[in-house]
């Protein structure tokens, strides 16, 4: 009963300091009440939407996605509506959809559904919006640029050894180990060295507090999305995780907080380059040139924080470099297509990015319907990817879907594993560098085996996609 009058009387106090931002919702809501139900979906329950359906975790809210795709699919719709609290939701269907939106120089803001992520990352060029993004996008494309990317294959070349040093326990015995444990530690140091010039060595040390808090915070993020009320802070602290969540920010801003203060002391001392080859340096020499403050550094730093298919892998890459033992380059890369289509093919069965959102400022007309501002339109390659009309026999691992002559009869749009249109993933060349670095190294040495089929990984949607059974795997030495 007490809690019950604590959390009415919060409710009251914040009606009446937001009195006139209730009447823009108001008037707003209503708009979104009669143009969202032009669009076909689920009917939802006053208030709260169709919270209920999802509101059982990850797994509910697959499920819930999963259904209303193909609904979409089955009725010929383009896009399919649902509501989270007052938040309308559409989730995209077709490439049309994306054609219109992604390709917007106007409607590419991510709205507050990265709110929570702002506290993390701040708002660089991830979660930022509008002039801001427009601003730091064009400053630090060059930083990715093919041959500042080059400076980092001694990275992924060093993490890559030390990976399979991991590894080789496993070799010996026989032993299947769930590999996805060791590729994100593996991953996690290349990040830290490359855009900081850390080692956090997480690789050697699993209980890190850092790797810790990463894996906290993303649970974090979804119990804080599915849950609207948690939006009004006073009822996040006391009936939620808000406590929790501090602490864990707490932990991820000091990593980074401390090393830029370190480098920042080092690039004034020298009053030249660092020569380190690290974004972050790169970062504080744009710094004096725009302008930046230690702020906008730090939400950028922390932004950036089948046997017989294996065998083609592995002749491919065996075809390039023999038996030499010598570091792979970025030349090397450009001589192994196969490798390509056959990473392209798993993002395309494992989603890296399983949902993003645009939020629309602006009333828009997509596809015959009139979209009303606030509208979150939600793309979902965890589902798009596996779109029959696309991908004939989806679920067919198949590399040679992406050879020219067939990804040419695709729409960019059918297949988006780093989004698309000017608000992109500015790192994707960062990211498939560094893995296909660490899979050729890991085939020169080991053929790769399973005892389970392929329908044994099944997937958790968090801010990136994980496998909730992990990725079980035994490592064979070819020599």
């Amino acid at each position: 009963m007490l809690a019950l009058t604590l959390l009415c009387t919060l409710f009251a106090i914040y009606l009446i300091k937001n009195t006139s931002n209730i009447i823009t919702w108001y008037h707003r809501r209503c708009r979104r009440i009669e143009l969202g139900s032009k669009i076909p979906g689920p009917r939802g329950l006053p208030l709260i939407g169709n919270v209920l359906e999802i509101i059982g975790g990850t797994q509910s809210l697959m499920i819930f996605l999963q259904r209303e795709y193909n609904n979409g699919l089955k009725n010929g719709n383009d896009f399919r509506s649902f509501w989270v609290g007052d938040k309308l939701f559409v989730l995209a269907i077709t490439s049309n959809v994306g054609q219109n939106i992604l390709e917007s120089q106007v409607e590419f803001s991510k709205g507050d559904t990265y709110d929570f992520l702002a506290d993390w990352l701040g708002y660089g060029l991830l979660i930022s919006s509008d002039d801001v993004w427009r601003r730091k996008r064009k400053i630090l494309t060059p930083t990715f640029s093919y041959n500042m990317l080059k400076k980092y294959f001694g990275v992924y070349n060093e993490e890559s050894k030390i990976l399979l040093t991991k590894l080789q326990p496993y070799a010996e015995s026989g032993e299947e180990v769930n590999v996805f444990e060791y590729a994100k530690r593996a991953v996690l140091d290349i990040i830290c060295v490359t855009a900081m010039g850390v080692k956090i060595n997480a690789q050697d040390n699993h209980d890190h507090e850092y790797i810790k808090a990463i894996k906290n915070f993303h649970k974090l993020n979804l119990e804080f999305i599915m849950m609207p009320l948690y939006k009004i802070k006073p009822i996040y602290y006391i009936f939620g995780s808000g406590f929790e969540r501090d602490s864990t920010l707490k932990v991820l801003h000091s990593l980074a907080h401390q090393v830029i203060k370190r480098k920042t002391k080092e690039f004034e001392k020298k009053k030249s380059n660092i020569n380190d080859n690290t974004f972050l340096s790169m970062l504080l020499e744009l710094k004096g040139e725009n302008n930046w403050t230690d702020k906008d550094i730090f939400e950028e730093v922390n932004t950036f924080l089948f046997t017989d298919i294996q065998q083609k892998v592995y002749e491919e890459i065996y075809d390039v470099f023999g038996d030499e033992e010598e570091d792979i380059t970025a030349e090397d890369l450009t001589k192994l297509p196969y490798l390509d289509m056959f990473l392209r093919e798993t993002l395309r069965r494992h989603a890296i990015l399983p949902y993003f959102v645009r939020t629309l400022l602006h009333e828009v007309e997509v596809c015959g319907k009139l979209l009303p501002v606030g509208t979150n339109i939600m793309f979902a390659p965890q589902h798009s990817n596996f779109n029959p009309k696309i991908f004939p026999d989806p679920y067919k691992f198949d590399p040679n879907r992406f050879l020219q002559e067939n990804i040419a009869k695709v729409s960019q749009y059918d297949f988006i594993p780093f989004s698309a249109g000017p608000r992109n993933c500015i790192g994707q060349r960062f990211g498939m560098n560094q893995v296909k670095v660490m899979i050729i190294w890991t085939l020169k040495k080991y053929k790769l085996l399973t005892s389970k089929t392929s329908d044994f990984v099944k997937h958790i949607p968090e801010i990136v996609q994980r496998p909730s059974n992990g990725i079980p795997l035994m490592f064979k030495y070819r020599k």
